[in-house]
């Protein structure tokens, strides 16, 4: 069973058409038995509503609630809740071209521990501004500097683990938002957890229609915060 969770968090604009593009693709890619499902961080559009009706119309996409926020937490407590072999995460926007999807399944098929989707690969095909090149490049940077980390890209929100991952780095995971797929590869990597990285076909979303919740300045401070406090963590 592949376990595939999309958070999600007012997502009304493009909730419908991204799943059912995702649920296509799905159909189109996998013999196995696969899932989707729609965890959402107490939305107060209409995610709610169109998760439900979407649901109960495809039986392979799912719909889970929680009333609390957090990015980390909408994936981890659906990733826990809803068994699975293989289990992935990929952000409701599908900035990540689905061609790579395969690929990432695949790399836990042949024996890793977690795939990473990356948009520094010399294969990677990235459409993005300067500037948001330049915070993750800087990012990649700091991350080397304080843990050592071998993973270019960390907070692609395109990733997928095992079994093995869910229950022995999930439980010690503390960052419930943004940071917690960085935490999960930074521990991943200090108990030598074997992680692949794909090249991905990234594409900024530029839809007038849906324009970014969180300012990029307060996801830096934020980010930056966290490597400091893990790193305090890890250091006593």
């Amino acid at each position: 069973m592949i376990s595939i969770v999309v958070p999600v968090f007012n997502e009304a604009l493009i909730l419908k058409k991204n799943i059912l593009q995702l649920f296509e693709f799905c159909q189109n890619s996998f013999k196995e038995d696969w899932q989707i499902i729609i965890s959402d961080n107490s939305s107060s559009d209409r995610t709610p509503a169109l998760s439900q009706e979407l649901s109960a119309q495809y039986p392979a996409i799912k719909y889970f609630h929680l009333s609390q926020r957090g990015k980390g937490l909408a994936v981890i407590a659906a990733w826990q809740k809803f068994p699975a072999d293989i289990y992935v995460f990929m952000d409701a926007d599908l900035a990540v071209d689905l061609t790579a999807l395969p690929a990432l399944v695949t790399a836990l098929k042949s024996g890793s521990d977690i795939a990473v989707g990356s948009r520094f690969l010399d294969a990677s095909q990235v459409e993005r501004s300067f500037g948001r090149r330049l915070v993750s490049f800087s990012l990649h940077l700091i991350l080397k500097i304080f843990f050592h980390l071998q993973v270019a890209d960390a907070p692609c929100g395109f990733k997928a683990v095992n079994q093995k991952v869910i229950t022995q780095i999930i439980p010690l995971i503390k960052n419930q938002t943004w940071f917690f797929d960085t935490e999960l590869l930074v521990l991943a990597e200090e108990k030598h957890f074997l992680v692949q990285e794909i090249p991905v076909i990234w594409r900024e979303p530029k839809s007038s229609a849906r324009q970014s919740k969180v300012s990029l300045l307060r996801v830096i401070v934020e980010y930056l915060k966290n490597i400091y406090q893990l790193r305090r963590r890890l250091n006593q």
